[in-house]
């Protein structure tokens, strides 16, 4: 009678190591790459929702100035004299936004937390702190994004103060 032999193990490589270790890079460079665009996403949802807090901001301006026109209305802003007092845009709002830190100095801007929008009444400004600031492109590398509001013959405008580019795209 012949007995069975089992087959002796090799020790070292063998093709189920290999299948495995192929998985694994696999899905980590599959995970790298979701992670990659994942931030790019985020970048840009950050940025529409920056986009869309100006629009509102800049319609309750105009709204603002429309109801001043009309009879027995009294207009939210002081009116334009040397040295007046630029309104809070974020005041004239039907409700305040969610991510509204108040009225900050852009001296004190460090100790606000990102993504958060700030109004400065002394230069008159509007500043947004981004949540991923290396989404944003600045030309003196600044960590925020600050809009002027200025008055014009009519309405107050948001400007931007310097030309940014979040993302690839110029925000405005």
């Amino acid at each position: 009678m012949a007995t069975a032999r089992t087959p002796v193990a090799r020790v070292g490589w063998n093709s189920r190591w290999v299948e495995w270790g192929v998985l694994t890079l696999c899905i980590g460079i599959a995970t790298a790459v979701l992670w990659r665009y994942g931030q790019q996403v985020r970048a840009q949802t950050e940025r529409a929702a920056v986009q869309s807090t100006l629009g509102a901001l800049r319609t309750a301006l105009v709204l603002d100035y429309v109801q001043s026109m009309l009879p027995q209305r009294k207009r939210t802003g002081d009116p334009v004299v040397a040295n007046s007092v630029v309104p809070n845009p974020f005041g004239m709002l039907q409700q305040p936004a969610a991510n509204y830190a108040g009225e900050v100095p852009a001296a004190l801007l460090q100790e606000v937390a990102p993504g958060r929008w700030v109004f400065d009444k002394r230069c008159g400004c509007i500043g947004y702190k981004p949540l991923e600031p290396d989404s944003l492109d600045a030309p003196s590398g600044a960590q925020a994004v600050w809009f002027m509001v200025e008055s014009t013959a009519a309405a107050y405008q948001l400007r931007p103060i310097q030309a940014y580019v979040w993302g690839g795209l110029p925000l405005e």
